[in-house]
């Protein structure tokens, strides 16, 4: 179909409906590490555009605010198509695929809109700007905070994720550096070194 021929507020109502599972859609790796009642997809997504709204406010120079807004709003919508794949597994068995489905799907959830959408997600994918960089290590942080407090309500099994450094990515961002350093003080675990590209 030609969503071009649809007015405005037509392809909003069809967005939205397409990405409507969201909020039922449960982030795996919880599930997998048997956390009852998980964080959804629709909830994440928000956390990560709030942890992004309080960075770029607060280092104002270093970001352009709207579109690393932008980036932390549309991260995850294609997992209303794909489903949340957790890191290990999509790492191990998908590799670029899943990267490739995932702007496939962004592309087609935003037929119709301005193509700078779909091409900030690509830039967030191939971490080519600072906004880039801040919202993918903010997703790691999100993720730290909610495996923190988890954790500390005695749900599921979760120490293996302060045993893995990529759940510590930083992207070199400094202000995110010291936000996991504080996570981790917070949750009393050392945060683990990071792997060495040599290595």
């Amino acid at each position: 179909m030609d969503r071009t021929q649809e007015t405005f507020s037509e392809r909003v109502v069809q967005l939205f409906e397409s990405i409507h599972p969201l909020d039922r859609v449960p982030r795996a790796g919880y599930v997998l590490r048997g956390v009852p009642e998980p964080e959804s997809v629709a909830a994440h997504s928000h956390f990560v555009a709030l942890l992004t709204l309080l960075f770029v406010e607060e280092h104002p120079t270093q970001f352009d605010r709207s579109k690393a807004l932008a980036m932390a709003l549309i991260h995850d919508l294609s997992e209303a198509k794909l489903m949340d794949i957790p890191m290990p597994y999509g790492d191990t068995y998908l590799k670029e695929g899943k990267q490739h489905a995932e702007q496939a799907v962004i592309e087609d959830l935003f037929a119709g809109f301005p193509r700078i959408y779909a091409a900030w997600h690509r830039e967030l994918h191939e971490a080519l700007s600072p906004e880039a960089k801040l919202v993918r290590a903010l997703d790691k942080a999100q993720m730290m905070l909610k495996i923190a407090i988890y954790e500390r309500e005695g749900r599921g099994r979760l120490a293996e994720f302060w045993a893995n450094p990529k759940n510590f990515d930083d992207q070199g961002v400094e202000c995110v550096s010291a936000l996991f350093d504080a996570i981790c003080a917070r949750a009393g675990h050392p945060r683990p070194t990071p792997i060495s590209d040599g290595a």
